[in-house]
């Protein structure tokens, strides 16, 4: 597997994609990548908590998630 550390790295892998993909070229047989993301910064991860409450509030409206009544 082969491992990416830098935003560049990424930037350059999701750009060789990209074009392999529009010129119609098969992509290569082992697209495997670990991406090392650096630590999240205190300010970072309040924001993560603060989405994530506002996102778990029961939904009132269960038509909503299923579509439709039955």
């Amino acid at each position: 597997m082969k491992s990416i550390q830098s935003p560049e790295g990424v930037a350059l892998l999701m750009n060789n994609l990209g074009l392999r993909h529009k010129a119609g070229m098969q992509q290569r047989p082992c697209n495997v990548y670990l991406i090392e993301l650096p630590p999240q910064t205190e300010e970072e991860l309040a924001e993560a908590r603060r989405n994530a409450k506002e996102n778990s509030l029961p939904d009132d409206e269960p038509e909503e998630m299923y579509g439709a009544w039955i």
